[in-house]
C-alpha cells in the first residue's frame, strides 16, 4: 500500500514538474516579443492550445496575460484576459467564477464602449447557461451577442453565435430551423477560413439530420466533420463526431459498430476530462445495452453517465435515473428500482420549479417578431420623410417662382405643413394604439398557451408518472395488504380523475371562444361517461333544435357554465339516490337555458346552502352574469336551472 502511495505521489510530481517546465518555456517564448501587446497575443493563442488538454497550465497562461495587461493598463487586453480565464473556469466546472470574470470584463467594455468585447462576453455567458440547461438565459445572451456582431459586421463573431443558436434550437427540437442557422454559420466560417469552427458546424448538421432520420445526409456531414477535425487537430470535436457516427449506426440497427464508436468517443472524452460530453455518450451507450437485454452492463454505463453529470443538469439526471429504475425492474431488483423511482420523483419536482423550458422558444419568437416590427416601422418612417421632403421641395419651387406673393405663400405653406404634421402625428398615434392593442392580445394569447402547455407538460406528465409508479409498485411488490391496495387504487383513480379535469381546463384555455354547440358536445360526453359508470341510473339528455349552436361564449363563460352543470350532475350522482336524471337544453327568448332534474330524495336547501359545492355554483353563475335557481322537494326531486344571456 505504501509503495502504491509513493508511486502515485511520484506520478503527480512528475506531471506537475512537466507542466512547470512547459509553462517556463511558454513564458520564455513570449519574452522574445518586444511589444507587450504581441506578448499577450501569443499567450492568448497558447491558452486555446492547452485549455482542454492541460487546463491548469492554461489557467496560469491566462493569469499571466491578465497580470501584464493590468500592469500596462490596457483595458482592451484586460477584457480579453478575463475572457480567457473565464473560459478556463467554465471548462473546469467553476461556473460562478467564470460568470464573475465575465462580469468584470463587461463593466470595462461598457465604460470603454468596447462593443466587440461586450458581444464576446455575452457569447461566452450564453455557453455557460447552455451547459447548465438554462436555455432561456442562453438564448437571451446569444441574441444580444449576435445583434452586436451584426452591427460590427464581425463575421467571426456572427459565425460563432449562429452556430450556438443552431445548437439551442436543436435542443428545443426545432431541427429544420437549427440547420438553417448552422448553414449560415458555415458560409461565414468558409469566408474567414475557420477550419476549426467548420468541423463543429459539420458535426452539428450531422446530428440534426440523424435526428430527422435523414441518415445519408447525416453520414455525409459526419465524414466531412471527421476529416476537418483531424486536419485541425480538434480532439474534442473529433470525439463529438465519433459520437454522432455511433448514433447513425444505432439508427441503422448496426449495434456492434455503434458500440465501437461510442467507446472510441468515450476514450477521447476521458483523456480530455470532458465530463458533460462523456455523460451524454455513456447514456447513449447504455440505451443499446438495454435494448440488447444486457441490463447489468446498462446499469454500469448509466452510473458512469450519472457520475459525470453536474448537480445543475437536472433534466438529464432525471432521464438517466428513470432508465436505471427500469433496468432494475427488468432484473427483478425491486428494492433498487424503488430507490431510483423515488430519486426520479425528487428530480422531477426540482425540475418543475425551474423556469419553463418552453419560455426559451418564446424568447426566440419574440426576437424574430420584434425585428420584423422594427423593419416595418423603419420603412414607414423613411416613407414619411420622403413625402415630407418632396412637399418641402415643391413649396420651395413655388416660393421661388412667385416672388410677388412670397410672404402670403410662406404663411400658407407653414399652415398646411403644420396641419400635415398634425394629421401625420394623429395617424401615427392611431397606428401605435393599434399595434399596442395587437401586442397586448398576442401576449394574452401567448400567456394562455404557455400556461396550458405548462399544465399539460408538467402537471399532466407528473400525474401520469404517479399513476405509472403506483401501478409498478402494485405489480412489483404484489401487495397482500387489502387496505393498502385499496388506498393505492383510490390514489390512482383520483389522479386519473384529476387528469380528466385538467384536460377540460386546457380545452377551455386553448379556445378564445366556446360555442353553444361545443358546450352541448362536452355535456353529452360527460353524461355518456357517467352513464357507463352508473349502470343503475337512467340518463335522459334533450337538446332543443331551436338552440343556435353557433352562438358564442367567451372561454371563461363557457368553462364556468360547464363546471356548474358538471357540479349539479355530480351532486345528483353522489347524493340524490335517484333512478333517473334528465338534462334539458333549450332557448328562452335570448337566454340559453339548462335544466338538470333528478327523482331522488331531495334535500333541505336552507340547511345545505353553506356547502362548498352550492356556493361554488352560485359564485360561478355570478361571475358570468347567469341566473341560478335550485329547487328541491323532500323525498321527490331536485331541479337546478341555469339561465345565461346569449350574445351573437
Amino acid at each position: 500500500m505504501k509503495k502504491i502511495v509513493l508511486l502515485f505521489l511520484f506520478v503527480v510530481n512528475l506531471v506537475s514538474t512537466q507542466e512547470t517546465t512547459l509553462y517556463d518555456s511558454i513564458i520564455k517564448s513570449s519574452n522574445t516579443f518586444k511589444k507587450d501587446s504581441l506578448k499577450i497575443d501569443f499567450l492568448h493563442k497558447t491558452f486555446f492550445k492547452y485549455c482542454y488538454s492541460k487546463p491548469e497550465l492554461s489557467k496560469k497562461v491566462a493569469q499571466k496575460s491578465l497580470d501584464i495587461s493590468t500592469t500596462i493598463d490596457d483595458k482592451y487586453l484586460i477584457v480579453r484576459s478575463y475572457l480567457r480565464r473565464g473560459i478556463y473556469y467554465d471548462i473546469t466546472g467553476k461556473r460562478d467564477s467564470a460568470l464573475a470574470d465575465y462580469s468584470k470584463g463587461l463593466d470595462i467594455t461598457i465604460t470603454t464602449k468596447d462593443l466587440n468585447g461586450e458581444a464576446s462576453i455575452y457569447n461566452n455567458t450564453a455557453l455557460i447557461y447552455w451547459n447548465d440547461e438554462n436555455f432561456d438565459e442562453a438564448m437571451h445572451y446569444n441574441l444580444k451577442s449576435l445583434k452586436i456582431f451584426e452591427k460590427l459586421k464581425d463575421k467571426n463573431g456572427q459565425a460563432s453565435n449562429l452556430n450556438n443558436i443552431g445548437l439551442l434550437l436543436s435542443s428545443l427540437g426545432r431541427l429544420e430551423e437549427s440547420n438553417a442557422y448552422h448553414k449560415r454559420s458555415i458560409v461565414l466560417k468558409k469566408a474567414i477560413k475557420d477550419n476549426y469552427g467548420l468541423g463543429a458546424s459539420y458535426s452539428n448538421l450531422s446530428k440534426n439530420f440523424t435526428l430527422l432520420k435523414q441518415l445519408d445526409s447525416g453520414m455525409y456531414y459526419n465524414r466531412k466533420a471527421i476529416k476537418t477535425k483531424k486536419e485541425s487537430n480538434d480532439l474534442r470535436g473529433l470525439g463529438i463526431a465519433y459520437n454522432h457516427l455511433a448514433s447513425d449506426f444505432r439508427m441503422l440497427k448496426q449495434l456492434d459498430s455503434a458500440l465501437y464508436y461510442y467507446k472510441v468517443a468515450d476514450t477521447i472524452y476521458k483523456n480530455m476530462n470532458a465530463k458533460r460530453l462523456r455523460a451524454t455518450n455513456a447514456n447513449n451507450m447504455a440505451k443499446i445495452y438495454d435494448s440488447l437485454g444486457q441490463f447489468s452492463k446498462a446499469l454500469k454505463t448509466y452510473q458512469l453517465s450519472y457520475n459525470n453529470l453536474s448537480d445543475r443538469e437536472t433534466r438529464t439526471k432525471l432521464s438517466v435515473v428513470s432508465r436505471m429504475a427500469n433496468s432494475y425492474v427488468a432484473l427483478n431488483d425491486y428494492k433498487n428500482a424503488t430507490i431510483h423511482y423515488k430519486e426520479a420523483l425528487v428530480l422531477s419536482d426540482s425540475l418543475r420549479k425551474q423556469r419553463d423550458f418552453v419560455e426559451t422558444q418564446e424568447v426566440f419568437e419574440k426576437y424574430q417578431s420584434t425585428e420584423k416590427e422594427k423593419e416595418i416601422l423603419t420603412q414607414r418612417v423613411e416613407l414619411a420623410e420622403q413625402k415630407l421632403d418632396l412637399s418641402t421641395k415643391t413649396y420651395q419651387i413655388y416660393g421661388l417662382g412667385i416672388l410677388a406673393v412670397v410672404l402670403g405663400l410662406i404663411g400658407y405653406l407653414l399652415y398646411n405643413q403644420q396641419k400635415l404634421k398634425n394629421n401625420q402625428l394623429k395617424k401615427e398615434n392611431e397606428l401605435k394604439d393599434a399595434l399596442i392593442k395587437i401586442e397586448t392580445q398576442n401576449r394574452l394569447q401567448e400567456q394562455r398557451l404557455r400556461i396550458s402547455r405548462d399544465l399539460h407538460d408538467n402537471i399532466g406528465a407528473q400525474l401520469t408518472f404517479i399513476i405509472s409508479s403506483i401501478d409498478n409498485l402494485k405489480y412489483g411488490f404484489k401487495l397482500e395488504d387489502e387496505k393498502l391496495n385499496t388506498k393505492l387504487t383510490g390514489i390512482s383513480a383520483f389522479a386519473k380523475e384529476t387528469i380528466y379535469e385538467l384536460r377540460d381546463t386546457i380545452w377551455a384555455m386553448n379556445k378564445n371562444e366556446i360555442t353553444v354547440g361545443d358546450l352541448q358536445s362536452r355535456i353529452s360526453n360527460f353524461i355518456e361517461k357517467a352513464d357507463i359508470a352508473s349502470s343503475n341510473i337512467n340518463f335522459i339528455f334533450n337538446a332543443d333544435n331551436v338552440v343556435k349552436k353557433e352562438t358564442k361564449l367567451s372561454s371563461v363563460e363557457g368553462m364556468n357554465l360547464y363546471r356548474i352543470l358538471q357540479e349539479a350532475l355530480n351532486n345528483a350522482l353522489k347524493y340524490a339516490e335517484a333512478s333517473e336524471i334528465s338534462v334539458n337544453i333549450s332557448q328562452l327568448e335570448n337566454k340559453f337555458k339548462v335544466v338538470i332534474k333528478d327523482n331522488g330524495k331531495g334535500f333541505d336547501i336552507a340547511k345545505e346552502s353553506e356547502g362548498n359545492g352550492l356556493n361554488n355554483m352560485k359564485k360561478r353563475a355570478l361571475d358570468i352574469n347567469a341566473e341560478l335557481v335550485i329547487t328541491s322537494i323532500k323525498n321527490e326531486s331536485t331541479t337546478v336551472t341555469v339561465l345565461k344571456p346569449m350574445y351573437n
